[in-house]
C-alpha cells in the first residue's frame, strides 16, 4: 500500500468526519427542544448575566407567574407564585421540571437554582411556601428531572426530593397532596 494513498485516506476520513457530525447531531433529540420532553444534551449556549435576566427567563413557558428572579455568582434564584387553589401537583412539578431544564440545559454558568414555588394568600397579601429546590448542575441527572417533569399529583418519591433537594411544606402536604 502506497504511503501518500494512506495519508490522503486520512484526510478524507477527518474532513468527512468534520461535515457529517454536525448534521447527525441535529438529528436527535435536540430537535425536540428542551421545554418539551427532557433532553440530554450538554450545557447550553446562553450565559446568563443581570442585563439579560429577564428576558431569558420570559422565553420560558411558564404556566406559573414568575415572582421574583435573581442572579448572583453562578445562583440563580427563582420564586414562582400560585395565586389560586386550580393548581394541581403535577402542573406545579411541570414548571419545576421547566425551570431545572433552564438552568441546567439551557445556560452554561449556572451552577445552582434555588427555586421555590409560593402561594399568595391577594385578601391577605401574604406569601407561603409550598415548595423548595436546591438544584446543583454538579448533582442533577436527567432521569432526576424526568421524574419530577412526570410526576403527576402524587407525593414527590424519597430519591427524587433528595437528589433534587427538594422541600415540602406542611401547607403543600396538607393543601396539595392530602386533602
Amino acid at each position: 500500500m502506497n504511503r501518500s494513498w494512506l495519508i490522503g485516506a486520512v484526510l478524507l476520513l477527518s474532513a468527512a468526519t468534520t461535515l457529517v457530525l454536525p448534521q447527525l447531531a441535529g438529528l436527535g433529540p435536540a430537535a425536540k427542544g428542551v421545554y418539551g420532553d427532557v433532553m440530554i444534551t450538554g450545557p447550553g449556549s446562553r450565559m446568563l448575566e443581570d442585563d439579560n435576566l429577564v428576558d431569558a427567563l420570559s422565553s420560558v413557558p411558564f404556566s406559573l407567574a414568575i415572582d421574583k428572579a435573581g442572579w448572583e455568582n453562578g445562583v440563580l434564584s427563582l420564586d414562582l407564585k400560585v395565586n389560586s387553589d386550580h393548581h394541581e401537583p403535577k402542573e406545579l412539578y411541570r414548571n419545576m421540571a421547566l425551570a431545572v431544564a433552564f438552568a441546567i440545559q439551557e445556560t452554561d454558568n449556572v451552577d445552582q437554582l434555588l427555586l421555590r414555588v409560593v402561594a399568595e394568600d391577594q385578601w391577605l397579601d401574604t406569601r407561603r411556601l409550598l415548595l423548595a429546590g436546591d438544584i446543583r448542575r454538579s448533582e442533577w441527572s436527567p432521569l432526576l428531572q424526568q421524574a419530577l417533569e412526570h410526576a403527576g399529583n402524587t407525593p414527590l418519591p424519597e430519591a427524587l426530593k433528595t437528589g433534587l433537594r427538594i422541600s415540602e411544606s406542611e401547607l403543600w402536604k396538607k393543601q396539595f397532596i392530602h386533602p
